[in-house]
């Protein structure tokens, strides 16, 4: 004779452990501070000083508000997330078990999402600009030529593959780079101050560097301020 076991899976109890779960989280979560950090810990960990964290929470609080999906989630620990996503660069989920964050990795997602979002409208519009003042110009093409020797320089060029996941199966060639992974091919311009002045990620990593100034806007506005002929593009000096 045979003997058979049955077992039988209760769904309520695993709903009360995640629920258990959550609550736990958010009561960890807003009991820690990252303000509390002394200055040296709070810069290894997001590669940004306090004064500079709390002007740039203050300076985008409005844009952050608008945002609707998470906002049981303080903007300080939103903020405290996606830097430290940003400087550690590792996975969300490892971000959000963390006892600083405590969030789960849809949480993480979704913040990630708004602050991204409203960095590159308050960061890019305000920040990265490559209009020139007189004297900016005069201070850059000093500095250069003190280096270099070299007149005329205003800022210096250089690209950087940006690794992404593999493209749709169709695309996958534009995206895979010389270096053998799949990537952005992004251009940065900075000034003799090591201030980004202007930057270029709309191109895959299968795109040369060249394309990519080429068919940016970057060059058209240095034409536009000292027109060169085509056998002269070689000569741009950033």
């Amino acid at each position: 004779m045979t003997t058979t076991e049955l077992w039988f899976y209760d769904s309520s109890d695993e709903e009360k452990s995640l629920l258990e779960l959550a609550r736990s989280r958010r009561r960890v979560r807003d009991a820690s501070n990252t303000l509390k950090m002394n200055s040296t810990t709070f810069i290894q960990n997001f590669r940004l000083s306090k004064e500079a964290f709390m002007d740039l929470l203050s300076s985008t609080d409005e844009l952050l508000q608008q945002c609707t999906r998470a906002k049981h989630i303080s903007n300080i620990l939103k903020y405290a997330t996606v830097l430290r996503f940003r400087a550690r660069g590792s996975y969300q989920l490892s971000i959000g078990n963390e006892n600083a964050f405590v969030l789960a990795q849809p949480n993480v997602s979704v913040v990630l999402t708004e602050v991204l979002n409203v960095l590159e409208i308050f960061i890019c519009e305000r920040w990265i600009k490559f209009n020139y003042e007189e004297a900016e110009l005069h201070q850059s093409k000093l500095h250069f030529y003190n280096v270099s020797r070299i007149p005329g320089i205003i800022g210096c060029v250089d690209g950087t593959h940006i690794k992404i996941v593999a493209a749709k199966k169709e695309l996958q060639n534009l995206y895979y780079n010389r270096k053998g992974f799949y990537s952005i091919n992004a251009m940065f311009v900075c000034d003799h101050s090591m201030t980004i002045r202007y930057i270029n990620a709309k191109y895959p990593g299968a795109t040369h560097d060249s394309c990519v100034f080429n068919m940016s806007a970057l060059k058209s506005h240095l034409e536009q301020q000292e027109p060169f002929t085509t056998h002269q593009t070689k000569q741009y000096k950033l």
